[in-house]
C-alpha cells in the first residue's frame, strides 16, 4: 500500500516520498513526539506473514540500532503498524551517489571524491564487521553525501537495517535476495556461500569501478547475464575506459577476486591501497607488491541456492517475463566472523590461502632459461610432427599465498609464445596463450598451453601442446634449464599480475562418448569415442576444449558461457573432385555447474557441397563422459 502526504502510519505524519525498491518505500516523516524529520522506511506487506522473516526483521533491526559511527544513518525505531513493518532512521538532507552520477557525472566521478566516498564506506563497513554485521547491499544508491551547509560534504552509508549477524545460520531465500542488488553483489552471495565481510568488500570495489567510470563493472540489462558474469567473468579493466588509472588496476582486480581468499584483508585495507595506488601514480611500489591466490576449481557440488535459480531466471528472461527474482528458497551457511590470519580454502583439492598476512618472496624461477622442444606427435602420442628445436626465455617468480611465474621469450620462435604468465597450481605450472599461425596454409587462432613441473635439479619438465580452432594439433616435450641471470628490465614484474580465473570449462575433461543425431533417417547416427583436454587464458573468459579420437576431431572454443564449434574444410571425394564441408554448432555450460562434466548436450547445423554427398540439414550432438 503506497502512502499519500499528510497520512498518519505509526504515529509519524508522511510528508513525501524520498525512494522505493525492492524491500519497500522510504518516506519523509514529521516524528510523533519531538520536533524532527525522520526516514520511515515501510516494508511490504507480504513479509509480515513471513515468521522467519519477522524474527530476522526484529533483530537485525535492534542489532542496527546499536551501531553508531559517524559514517552510518542511524536507526532509531521499528515495529509494526497495519499489516507492515517499518523502521525509522535519521533523516539525511542532501542526495545519495547514484542519483548524482546520473545527473553531475554520468562518465565518472572525480577521483579524489570517488576516494573521500570510499575511505568513509570502508571504515564504516569495518566497524559493523567487528560487531558481527554485514551490510550485503552496498551499492551507489545507499551511499547519501549530507548538503554541505558551509562544511565538508558528509557521507553515510545507509539501510544497515537489514543487516544480518555474521553467524546467522539463514540463508539466501525468495524474500531477502534482493537485498544484495546483482550489478554489485559478490560470487558467493549469489551462489548461497559461505559469507563474510569480504562480500562487502567485494561490493563496495564494484561501487568504486561505477563511481570512476559511470557505469557498473557488468553492465547489461539482463539480471541473468550480469550474475553470469560476477560468476565466472575476470574482474573488468579500470584502464580499458580510464587509462590515466591503471594503477587502480590491480588493487580493484583484487577487491574483486572470485574467491574471498584473494581479496583485501578488511575493506580499509583495500580504501587505503587504493589511495596509495592513485597518489603514487601507475607504478607499483615494493610496500605494495602482492600476488593473490588463484582461483579454486569450482566444487564438484555447489550450493543451489542461485547456481540452480539462475537456469529458471535466463529462461524466463528469454521468454520476456522477467519480473522480479523469486528464487527457490534454500539455507545456505554464513562464514563465522572474518579473521586476518591466513586460512585454507575449503574447496576440494585447493591449497589458496588468504594473502593479506602472506610477505612476498622471491620465487623459485628467476633467470634466463633455454627451453629444449621435443619433436612433436598428435596429442595421442602417435604420428609425427615437426623436428626437435630450442629458444630461450627470461622468467621471474614471486610467492605469497601461491606463486606466479612471468615469461619472455628472448629468442627465435615466431611460432611459440612470445609472453607467457605460469601459475603453480597443484605442484604443477601452467601457462595457457594463444597466437595467429597457419594451419593447412590458413591463418588460423592457436592454443599453446604448457604444464610443466619444477625438478629437484631446478629445470622444469613436462610438455607443451598446440591446437586450433581449424583442426591442427600436436604436442612436444619441453624442458627449460637455467643458464644465467637475467635482465629484470626485459620481463614483466609478476607481482603486477592479476589472479588466475579458474574458468567453469575446465570441467571438460576425461573421455566422453560423442553421438551426432539427425532428423531424418536417411543419416545414420554417428557414434564414435573420444578425449578432451580443456586449456583456459588465465583471466577465465574463453578455453579451447579440444576433442580427438580416431573419428577425427571437434575443437570447441568456449566463451561467454558457451562451446562454439566452427569446422570449414575441403576434402577429396572418393571419385574426384572435392567436397566443402561447414558444420557450426553451439553447446551451453551445464547448470548447475559440475566438475567433472557429465554430459554436454548442443545443436547445429551441417553442410556439404560440392562433387559427392551434399547435406544440408540441423543436427543434435551430446558428449556423454565414459571416465578419466
Amino acid at each position: 500500500m503506497s502512502l499519500h502526504v499528510g497520512q498518519a502510519f505509526a504515529g509519524y505524519t508522511i510528508q513525501r516520498v524520498l525512494g522505493a525498491g525492492g524491500m519497500g518505500t522510504v518516506y519523509l516523516a514529521t516524528h510523533p513526539r519531538l520536533p524532527r524529520q525522520d526516514a520511515l522506511k515501510v516494508l511490504p506487506a507480504e513479509f509480515t506473514d513471513d515468521a522467519e522473516y519477522r524474527a530476522r526483521f526484529t533483530r537485525e533491526a535492534e542489532l542496527a540500532a546499536g551501531l553508531s559511527h559517524p559514517h552510518i544513518v542511524g536507526v532509531q525505531d521499528r515495529g509494526e503498524f497495519d499489516g507492515q513493518f517499518w523502521i525509522s532512521m535519521d533523516y539525511v538532507a542532501g542526495t545519495d551517489v547514484s542519483r548524482s552520477l546520473k545527473e553531475q557525472y554520468p562518465s565518472g566521478m572525480p577521483v579524489e571524491e570517488v576516494l573521500t566516498i570510499v575511505d568513509a564506506v570502508a571504515t564504516a563497513l569495518d566497524y559493523a564487521h567487528d560487531r558481527g554485521l554485514l551490510h550485503r547491499d552496498v551499492k551507489p544508491a545507499n551511499i547519501l553525501l549530507a548538503d554541505p551547509d558551509g562544511q565538508d560534504r558528509r557521507i553515510y552509508l545507509a539501510d544497515f537495517g537489514v543487516a544480518r549477524r555474521i553467524d546467522d545460520s539463514a540463508g539466501l531465500t525468495e524474500t531477502n535476495v534482493a537485498v544484495g542488488t546483482v550489478a554489485y553483489a559478490a560470487p558467493e552471495q549469489l551462489k548461497g556461500e559461505l559469507v563474510d565481510g569480504r562480500a562487502d568488500q567485494y561490493a563496495l570495489a564494484c561501487t568504486a569501478f561505477h563511481l570512476l567510470t559511470g557505469a557498473p563493472p557488468y553492465p547489461d540489462d539482463n539480471p541473468a547475464v550480469v550474475i553470469t558474469h560476477h560468476l565466472y567473468a575476470p574482474p573488468p579493466s579500470l584502464s580499458a575506459c580510464k587509462p590515466d588509472l591503471r594503477g587502480l588496476d590491480p588493487v580493484l582486480m583484487r577487491a574483486m577476486a572470485k574467491e574471498p581468499s584473494g581479496r583485501f584483508a578488511t575493506c580499509t585495507e583495500f580504501a587505503s591501497a587504493l589511495r596509495r595506488h592513485f597518489e603514487s601514480g601507475p607504478e607499483i611500489t615494493g610496500a605494495d607488491q602482492f600476488v593473490t591466490a588463484p582461483f579454486v576449481r569450482p566444487p564438484r557440488k555447489r550450493s543451489g541456492a542461485l547456481i540452480a535459480a539462475l537456469v529458471g531466471v535466463v529462461l524466463l528472461v528469454g521468454g520476456g517475463i522477467f519480473a522480479g527474482y523469486k528464487l527457490m528458497h534454500r539455507p545456505a551457511a554464513v562464514a563465522a566472523k572474518q579473521t586476518t590470519t591466513a586460512t585454507t580454502s575449503s574447496a576440494p583439492g585447493s591449497t589458496t590461502t588468504t594473502t593479506s598476512d602472506v610477505p612476498l618472496t622471491a620465487g623459485p624461477l628467476n633467470g634466463t632459461y633455454r627451453a629444449d622442444f621435443g619433436a612433436a606427435t598428435g596429442l595421442d602420442g602417435d604420428g609425427t610432427g615437426g623436428g626437435p628445436f630450442s629458444t630461450t626465455y627470461g622468467i621471474r617468480s614471486v610467492c605469497g599465498g601461491t606463486c606466479v611465474a612471468t615469461a619472455t621469450r628472448l629468442g627465435r620462435g615466431s611460432d611459440i609464445a612470445k609472453t607467457m604468465v605460469f601459475d603453480e597450481v597443484d605442484g604443477r605450472w601452467l601457462a595457457v596463450a594463444t597466437l595467429n599461425d597457419d594451419c593447412l596454409k590458413s591463418p588460423s587462432e592457436f592454443w599453446l598451453a604448457f604444464t610443466v613441473q619444477l625438478d629437484p635439479d631446478g629445470t622444469l619438465n613436462g610438455e607443451m601442446t598446440r591446437t586450433s580452432a581449424t583442426n591442427c594439433r600436436d604436442k612436444r616435450p619441453v624442458i627449460f634449464t637455467r643458464t644465467g641471470d637475467v635482465d629484470m628490465d626485459a620481463v614483466a614484474d609478476p607481482a603486477t599480475m592479476p589472479p588466475r580465473v579458474v574458468s567453469p570449462a575446465e570441467a571438460l575433461h576425461g573421455h566422453y562418448q560423442l553421438l551426432r543425431t539427425y532428423p531424418t533417417s536417411s543419416i545414420p547416427t554417428q557414434p564414435a569415442e573420444t578425449a578432451v583436454t580443456t586449456t583456459c587464458l588465465r583471466t577465465g573468459d574463453r578455453c579451447m576444449s579440444y576433442f580427438y579420437g580416431k573419428a577425427g576431431d571437434n575443437p570447441l572454443v568456449f566463451q561467454n558461457g558457451i562451446w562454439a564449434l566452427t569446422a570449414d574444410a575441403d576434402y577429396p571425394c572418393p571419385a574426384g573432385g572435392t567436397l566443402h564441408f561447414n558444420a557450426i554448432a553451439e553447446f551451453p555450460l551445464p547448470q548447475p555447474p559440475e566438475n567433472p562434466i557429465q554430459r554436454l548436450s548442443g545443436h547445429g547445423h551441417q553442410q556439404q557441397t560440392g562433387a559427392c554427398a551434399a547435406v544440408d540439414t540441423p543436427f543434435d550432438q551430446t558428449f556423454t563422459r565414459t571416465g578419466d
